[in-house]
């Protein structure tokens, strides 16, 4: 049986494209669906495919790319500057695309402005011009980049979800009030028993 991935991370193998995947991947794998949205996909969004992840020894890659992108609900495309000439990116865009309806397409703008850095198979749906969904995660350092992931990536989840980002947003804002009450609380038990 073929292993189903919840979204497959397409990227180029420059620094920043690939530390932006290293933590999306992280961040896919790791996220708690509120229980409030459970249904089919259960507590955990699933499994990410991430090529130095992923991918096994082989002596056809090729195979194994088309196999897991026909196995993702989603793709999430990376977008740097350098992503727009890739033809390795292209090519997995239109290949997903011939499984699934574009509004499972993805984009992370990671760097630069998105005339620049989307690919044209990521803006074209035939003769017409679309604009991705993408969470927009450009900051002036790596460290802040990946700060805002940890923010926009509810953006992308959900999508995977099928629900209002602010809804998705505000029980996130929720989540982590009740967290740091009940750290509060603990910590003022503590301090009381002494």
């Amino acid at each position: 049986m073929e292993r189903q991935y919840a979204a497959f991370i397409s990227y180029r193998h420059k620094p920043l494209d690939m530390a932006v995947a290293k933590r999306l991947h992280q961040l896919i794998e790791r996220y708690r669906v509120p229980r409030q949205l459970r249904g089919i996909r259960g507590a955990r969004l699933g499994i990410a495919f991430r090529d130095q992840e992923e991918l096994p020894v082989s002596v056809n890659l090729s195979d194994d790319i088309c196999t897991a992108l026909k196995n993702s609900e989603f793709l999430v495309v990376v977008c740097t500057p350098d992503t727009r000439g890739s033809m390795w990116v292209q090519r997995e865009i239109t290949q997903f695309l011939q499984t699934h309806d574009h509004d499972h397409v993805l984009a992370v703008l990671t760097a630069g402005e998105p005339e620049d850095v989307f690919p044209e198979a990521l803006t074209h749906v035939g003769e017409e011009i679309v604009e991705p969904l993408a969470a927009d995660v450009r900051a002036d350092s790596l460290g802040r980049t990946l700060r805002r992931l940890d923010h926009e990536s509810l953006r992308l989840f959900a999508a995977f979800l099928g629900v209002p980002y602010d809804t998705l947003a505000q029980r996130e804002q929720r989540r982590k009030r009740q967290r740091r009450l009940a750290i509060a609380a603990t910590v003022f038990c503590v301090v009381l028993g002494y």
